[in-house]
């Protein structure tokens, strides 16, 4: 019987001995190490390569999305957190499952017959790190928004606009945030309220970049990494 090796990330303690409490009813899945430091853990993962990550994303010095993103080579990853505003985000970067804290065994369960279902029709333990498409909360409902679709997004307090021909999507998240979730290589952010895509740029000057008729104004501060990075 093939065997599947789970790493623990958390902060707390207590978290992660529940997480090892599920864990002990699945012959097939083995702890090879936990953690409550996530910067000490970043380097055990790139060592040990698991197949399965439970990672919590509210911790000190690096929080679990940036732990995501630390990692070349990504095992498959369930999250763990006592909040559900960052399940949006968590998705977008190919995680398996996103659990709400504290972890009743039956939703356990089902992440793990999501990972062992995974596992069937995917080379063990990698998960593709690009999609083209992007999922977002909007009106009480999960959006598919395909990236190719997107002219430029625009930033207000702790939302985003979206803005896509004939139809703009508002979703709650800060413009940070979702620049993270958009590979790098198709959009720039112009101005600390603005990112646009790169292959709907009409026209630009040093001062602003236009897609279509609209005029996006080029933020001092971004201005000379837009600029060079634009006909990239």
């Amino acid at each position: 019987m093939e065997t599947f090796k789970c790493f623990i990330v958390d902060d707390e303690p207590l978290a992660i001995h529940v997480i090892e409490q599920h864990l002990s009813k699945f012959n097939q899945l083995t702890i090879c190490g936990t953690s409550t430091d996530p910067v000490e853990a970043l380097g055990r993962v790139k060592t040990l390569k698991p197949d399965l990550l439970f990672l919590d994303i509210a911790m000190p010095d690096i929080s679990g999305l940036e732990f995501i993103e630390s990692l070349q080579h990504k095992p498959a990853i369930i999250l763990t957190t006592a909040y559900r505003d960052y399940a949006v985000e968590g998705f977008n970067l190919h995680v398996l499952d996103y659990l709400v804290k504290p972890i009743p065994l039956k939703r356990f369960v089902q992440a793990i017959d999501k990972f062992m279902d995974y596992t069937l029709h995917h080379s063990p333990g990698f998960i593709p790190d690009v999609a083209n498409y992007i999922n977002v909360k909007a009106d009480r409902k999960t959006i598919r928004i395909e990236l190719n679709d997107i002219l430029y997004i625009e930033g207000v307090k702790d939302y985003v606009k979206i803005v896509m021909p004939g139809k703009t999507v508002i979703t709650k998240i800060s413009i940070g945030n979702f620049l993270k979730l958009l590979p790098g290589q198709q959009f720039l952010q112009a101005h600390k309220s603005y990112i646009v895509a790169k292959n709907k740029i009409t026209a630009f000057t040093t001062l602003d970049v236009e897609i279509g008729h609209t005029e996006i104004p080029i933020g001092r501060v971004y201005r000379e990494t837009f600029l060079k990075n634009i006909e990239n």
